[in-house]
């Protein structure tokens, strides 16, 4: 380990997750470049869910939300005892003064429960900064229990957890060494419609992959082509759109199987809409599936889709889900939605179309399937890209040099 090497603590409202295999990977980049991380999970991990690049996840996750323990409630009394300033302080900057609506106070006191206990443990690991991945509730856990432990705290800013659940992020934004995002984007909304963050520090550290582990698609002629599609079934992936768009396909005369990857409550709804449009014998779905078992789609597809929308203001930050595919080189179609734009960079790296726009995405994945070329050009762009900006090593390595910096108090 490098002498300086901070410990840090991630934290995450479940820790591992299958819809979040990025973070893992993200501190398994870390330690592998020396970090010490200890995981911080809110709740429960699912054992089930592994991760090929830390596969003892869930049974290194702390768990912080423990109310049937004696140590929880204890732990309330302990920082009374040893930091009263410092809980006063966290009640006052995090429950009493912020201008919230009264539900969403009620939800502060309730996320300052747990952040006692996790300030303990975060002693007890010797932990010298804690970093929350999403914005919402392991963000506010993690602010708190930094107040209470006198620790530095940063977190990395997504999709839901900016643009929907924005509890306290004006009191993050203040409290945060730093903010990550994942695109230029995320930035400019951060300071456009924050006070705190016109002042906060916000780094853009791009999600990363090892190109390593996603060699190049070699793509055979195999009859009817494949879109692939992958992601959880909520409204803002799309996949309504995407749907509509297969059922234009083969009223033209271009019959293309769809593999829907993934799992949600838009599921049932998904199943009548590809009904309505005639093609529930040509689209798939899957169901949940482990990271490895995507990888084999990858390997049978002609093009993957992400006709990412907006409902609400909620929308995709940057799905990973893009990076994995165009680093083997699987040409894409997605929608200019949020920081989809500056990976998806149209005609170069991959075709982009309107959200919500079934002609648009149907002709782009038309225009795919009809050009091997086409294609063939789009694939090996985007995995150049991929392989130059969003490489797990580079952007773990920028993170590090951010812990390492401000793990000292100013």
């Amino acid at each position: 380990m490098r002498p300086s090497s901070p410990v840090i603590a991630y934290m995450g409202r479940v820790l591992p997750t299958l819809s979040e295999t990025f973070v893992i990977r993200e501190a398994a980049a870390l330690m592998a470049l020396g970090a010490s991380v200890e995981l911080f999970t809110l709740y429960p991990p699912d054992a089930a869910h592994l991760h090929p690049e830390m596969p003892d996840a869930a049974a290194r996750a702390h768990v912080v939300w423990r109310p049937r323990a004696a140590a929880f409630w204890k732990a309330h009394a302990r920082i009374l005892r040893e930091a009263p300033d410092r809980y006063r302080l966290a009640v006052r900057k995090f429950i009493l003064e912020p201008r919230d609506r009264r539900e969403r106070r009620t939800r502060s006191a309730l996320h300052f429960l747990m952040a006692p206990h996790a300030a303990v443990l975060l002693k007890r690991l010797a932990v010298s900064h804690v970093h929350a991945h999403f914005a919402n509730v392991a963000a506010s856990v993690a602010m708190m229990a930094a107040c209470l432990a006198d620790l530095p705290f940063s977190f990395t800013a997504h999709a839901y957890d900016l643009f929907v659940d924005d509890l306290l992020m004006e009191e993050k934004l203040r409290s945060a060494r730093f903010v990550a995002t994942c695109s230029r984007f995320h930035v400019e909304y951060l300071r456009r419609h924050y006070e705190a963050g016109r002042d906060a520090r916000i780094e853009v550290i791009h999600y990363g992959i090892d190109p390593s582990r996603y060699s190049p698609v070699g793509r055979q002629a195999h009859g009817r082509p494949l879109v692939l599609a992958v992601g959880r079934l909520v409204e803002t992936k799309g996949f309504h759109t995407l749907i509509e768009a297969c059922g234009l396909l083969r009223a033209r005369g271009m019959s293309v199987r769809c593999v829907i990857a993934g799992d949600g409550p838009e599921a049932s709804r998904l199943r009548r809409l590809a009904e309505v449009h005639g093609v529930e014998r040509e689209v798939t779905f899957t169901g949940a599936l482990q990271p490895a078992e995507v990888l084999e789609h990858y390997e049978r597809a002609d093009c993957l889709a992400m006709p990412s929308c907006v409902r609400s203001n909620d929308r995709d930050g940057m799905p990973n889900v893009l990076l994995e595919a165009m680093a083997r080189g699987l040409p894409v179609v997605a929608t200019r939605v949020s920081g989809i734009p500056e990976l998806v960079r149209d005609g170069e790296t991959g075709l982009l179309v309107s959200p919500d726009d079934p002609e648009a995405l149907a002709a782009a994945m038309g225009k795919l399937l009809a050009d091997r070329d086409l294609a063939d050009r789009l694939g090996r762009a985007g995995r150049e890209l991929v392989r130059a900006e969003f490489d797990i090593t580079r952007s773990a390595g920028k993170l590090l040099e951010l812990f390492s910096s401000n793990t000292a108090r100013e």
